[in-house]
């Protein structure tokens, strides 16, 4: 059977597979590999290997890792490089109604880093996004609630501001009374200076994800979410930077293989890029 090179294998961009299909996922890893699909073209597949030898590393994308703890104890056991991020935007029902409430969020923050180490749990506050239900005044309070509460069990917050996705608007413009703002780009700048001064106020660092000039003005530094320098220096690893062509133009993602599938998470948030209906 054939495989793909070496590579970091991304656990998903497309859906949250550690909170909802931490089941399949178990069985491919006991299998040593699995089957990915391409979304531009549903006749193209490739076989992933999951084996310890071609996986450099994982890098897990979810917002509750709990349902999928042992397989990520057992990776964790077998010497598997792996970090994580956990999204968490504490924002209004009618946006996001199915994701973990502050006081289970914190639970979960405080069991992955009692088990992994605050450098492998990254928070996302992601996307930022603009309207009447969510002013820059409520993301300043809400950013400044998160990040006093999650600031013991984790080192780094990833952010970026909503794209508009066609399918996202589509959602957005259903929600009653939902409206977007469109601030000018000085107000944009102000916003995210400020929410950079409340991160390092709780000793936090916070990174851009796949972000233009606008978030340099504001003094933030560009992050990556496929990070090779911190999967690096997390385990010793020589992993050499290439550029994820696949992404946007901005962003510095490493290449990777992302083995999710689009259109397959149920948390129904409003404003998600990877449920296209």
């Amino acid at each position: 059977m054939s495989y793909n090179d070496c590579m970091i294998i991304s656990v998903s961009r497309r859906t949250d597979i550690l909170r909802f299909h931490g089941e399949w996922f178990g069985k491919a890893v006991r299998r040593g590999f699995t089957k990915v699909v391409n979304p531009c073209n549903p006749k193209q597949t490739r076989m992933v290997s999951l084996e310890k030898e071609d996986a450099e590393a994982f890098v897990f994308w979810t917002r509750d890792p709990r349902p999928s703890l042992g397989i990520m104890k057992r990776l964790d056991k077998a010497g598997y490089p792996f970090c994580m991020m956990i999204s968490f935007t504490n924002y209004p029902e009618a946006l996001e109604s199915d994701v973990p409430e502050l006081e289970t969020a914190l639970s979960i923050f405080r069991e992955a880093n009692g088990t992994f180490g605050s450098e492998r749990v990254i928070l996302r506050y992601d996307p930022i996004l603009l309207s009447n239900f969510t002013t820059p005044e409520f993301h300043l309070k809400n950013f400044e609630l998160i990040c006093t509460t999650f600031s013991p069990f984790t080192r780094r917050i990833i952010t970026s501001l909503f794209d508009p996705y066609k399918f996202a608007i589509k959602r957005l413009v259903k929600v009653e009374k939902f409206e977007f703002l469109e601030p000018r780009d000085e107000e944009i700048i102000e916003l995210l200076s400020r929410m950079k001064g409340i991160a390092e106020g709780s000793s936090l660092e916070l990174r851009s994800c796949c972000e233009g000039e606008i978030f340099g003005k504001a003094g933030i530094k560009k992050g990556a979410c496929i990070d090779v320098d911190l999967l690096n220096s997390l385990f010793c690893l020589d992993l050499r930077y290439e550029k994820d062509r696949s992404q946007r133009e901005n962003c510095l993602c490493s290449k990777s293989v992302d083995i999710g599938s689009y259109d397959t998470c149920p948390a129904g948030c409003a404003y998600c890029y990877a449920n296209r209906r």
